[in-house]
Formats: C-alpha cells, structure tokens, sequence
C-alpha cells in the first residue's frame, strides 16, 4: 500500500508539473508548440532514438567490466537487454528495475543475486559522484546565464531583501542544526536514520575501492563519462529537429541534459518535469518556451520509446529462455 501510494504521488507530481507549465502558455503559445511538433524533422527523432538505446549498450558493457572479476563471463545480448528491461520497470515502479535487471542476469547467465546486487550499488555509487561532478561543472560554466535566468524569473516573486532573509534564516537554521547534532550526537548514532546514513556514505567508498580493484579502472571511468557523452548528443540530435533551435552548440545541449537529469528523480521517468526543464534551459539562451517545450517533450518521448520497446523484447527473451530451461 505504501509503495502504491508512493506511485500514485510521484505521477500526480508529474502531471501537476504539466498543468503548471502548460497553464502558463497562452493558446498562440500551444498553438505554437503543437506546429513545431507537427513540423519538426523526424530524420534526427529517429536518429535520437539510436543514440539513446546506444547510451545503454554502453551501460551493458560497463556492467559486464564489473561482473567479469567475479568469475562470470556474461553474454552481451542478455546484458544489455536485462539493463532495457530495468528501465521499463523503472517506470512504473522507480528502484525496481534496478533489482529487476539483477534478477534477470542472475538466471539467465547463472551469476548469485547478491553479487549483481553488489555490482549496481558500485554503479549507482560511480553514477552518482559523476552527475554531482558534471552538474557542478555546469553551474560554474554557465553561471552568468543561470544568474541571469534566475534574477529575470524569479526577482518578480521574489524580492531581493526576501531572499537575503532567507538565506540568513537557512543559515541560522544549519548552524543550529550543527549545534544540536554536536550536544546530542551520542544519542543521534543511535537513532536508525544515523545508521542508514552512515550505511550509505561506507557503501561508497566501498563502491570507490571496488573500482580501484578492477583490472581496468580507466576504462570504467571512461566508459561512465562516454554514457553521460552520448545523453548530451542525443540532446543535440533533438536540436536538429527544429529550425529554431539547430543552432544551438554542444554546450548548450550539455547544460540542457544535466539540468533535465533532475526531472527523473523527481518524477516516475522525468514525467512532466523533464520537458519543462528542458523549455526553462532553453529559455536562457533565447529560445522562447513553446519551442522549448515542444524539444522538451521530443527529447523525453525519445528516452521512452527506447525503454519501451526493447525493454518489452526484453521481457520476452527472457521469458522464453527460462521456459527452455
């Protein structure tokens, strides 16, 4: 029942961040949206659907880096497709694909659970450092654009002497925090919340030390970066769809794809929220917002059809191998 709860909240979340966004369109603007959807090139849609699935067969590969030292030598194809299969589930339940995809490889390819269990938590863990690392290059590379963008859109609902109050007051507020942990830390590492915290910060670093250990660390960083590399074109394709915005340079679809990687977090498959990060990063560098938004949710169906498919065939091949068995 939780977890149903759960669900239901986060798609609720996103289709509220969708009435949000789309209500502050007037009819020209969705007008606008709808012709540039109808009249964008499908030539590089296509083509963003290719290097999408692409991201993930990269995924596969560094996953079978990581299973390798184990032992186990597991075939590509059911790799990659376990990896599409995860996603799918994703969808529906966030997490699940994640125990999913371990499940799967786990049968098909004869490797225990709990070691492809270990792997994932290693990748989640490389996953993690790299986005923080990533995001933060792109605040600092783009500063004077995010400044811009958040003193236009936001100075009119906030005044600057409310911000400066509350930044004093958020402050105060972790200063305090600090003294309280301080005086009553015996009793806080006692508490559960201290412990899975604490549990989380040691499964990194033991997610660090796993990857010193492999036979080629370089090559799994590499191939981390090369993920994150493939998102950014893929973004850049979806440029290339649309006359107004296939000017548009390689950076500018890299600050677009970190920013909308919030959009998942949030939401079940960035619904909603992904398509409008994407119109606010675009707004920044003078694309107005239906045309933002119509690559917004060109780019979000692009990651979803991937999933979709191969995720389902996924499904399938695994279901018929374990009938053979």
């Amino acid at each position: 029942m939780k977890k149903t709860i759960r669900l239901v909240l986060f798609f609720a979340i996103g289709l509220g961040f969708i009435w949000w966004f789309v209500s502050k369109l007037s009819q020209d603007e969705l007008n606008q949206v709808f012709d540039s959807l109808s009249k964008a090139n499908y030539f590089w849609f296509v083509i963003a659907i290719l290097v999408n699935i692409s991201s993930a067969l990269i995924r596969a590969i560094r996953w079978q880096q990581l299973i390798r030292p184990m032992g186990y030598n597991p075939k590509l194809i059911p790799t990659f497709l376990a990896v599409m299969s995860g996603y799918l589930a994703n969808l529906a339940v966030p997490r699940l694909g994640e125990i999913l995809r371990c499940g799967l490889i786990s049968k098909s390819q004869k490797i225990p659970f709990e070691k492809a269990v270990g792997t994932v938590l290693v990748e989640r863990t490389v996953d993690t450092i790299i986005f923080i690392l990533i995001f933060l290059l792109g605040l600092l590379m783009e500063f004077n654009y995010i400044k811009d963008y958040i003193y236009n859109n936001l100075t009119s609902v906030l005044s600057f002497e409310k911000f400066k109050f509350i930044i004093i007051i958020g402050a105060i507020s972790v200063l305090f925090a600090f003294i309280i942990i301080f005086f009553f830390r015996k009793k806080i590492q006692k508490t559960k919340l201290y412990n899975k915290i604490k549990d989380i910060l040691l499964g990194f670093l033991e997610g660090i030390k796993s990857i010193l250990k492999l036979k080629n660390p370089a090559l799994f960083i590499f191939n981390s970066l090369f993920i994150w590399f493939i998102w950014i074109l893929g973004t850049y394709v979806i440029f290339l769809c649309f006359p107004q915005t296939m000017h548009l340079s390689f950076k500018i679809a890299f600050i677009a794809t970190i920013l909308g990687a919030i959009g998942p977090i949030i939401t079940p498959g960035g619904i909603g929220l992904f398509p409008a990060i994407i119109a606010e990063a675009l707004l920044m560098y003078g694309i107005i917002r239906p045309i933002g938004y119509a690559a917004g949710w060109l780019l979000w169906i692009v990651s979803q059809i991937g999933v979709i498919l191969i995720g389902l065939i996924g499904f399938i091949y695994f279901s018929k191998t374990q009938k053979k068995k």
